[in-house]
């Protein structure tokens, strides 16, 4: 994945990237269809997708620790 999609994602809010992981999964789902149903032209755009959305998931997982870490520090 080029560094510019990644910044990209980055910037955007936790709404965002919740949308478009959703629609990722949709995009997954009618291509898996397709392909039972007959070959796709491109078989790489399935990984590709997963691996759009696992770093979508991962950047929401930093930033929901990030939250944690800093919640923990005002308690102190």
């Amino acid at each position: 994945m080029k560094s510019k999609d990644k910044e990209n994602l980055k910037n955007l809010s936790g709404t965002e990237l919740r949308v478009q992981a959703s629609d990722l999964k949709k995009q997954i789902f009618k291509l898996n269809f397709k392909r039972i149903t007959s070959p796709i032209e491109n078989p790489v755009q399935l990984r590709l997708i997963r691996r759009r959305i696992a770093l979508i998931n991962t950047i929401m997982r930093q930033r929901e620790q990030a939250k944690e870490k800093t919640a923990a520090e005002v308690e102190k």
